[in-house]
């Protein structure tokens, strides 16, 4: 009985991992796709104080 709850918790353990890793690669694409939007108007507005 023990190894059978220990086989249910260890495969809830890596289920629950896995979702984590996946939450985080999702977050960290949405960060750069925003920081790389960020940078591009930046980059506009830096271009527009370069020629005055």
């Amino acid at each position: 009985m023990s190894e059978a709850v220990a086989t249910v918790v260890g495969s809830f353990v890596l289920v629950t991992a896995t979702a984590f890793v996946a939450a985080h690669y999702h977050r960290e694409q949405i960060r750069r796709k925003l920081l790389r939007r960020l940078d591009f108007h930046r980059d506009g507005w830096d271009w527009g104080s370069a020629r005055h």
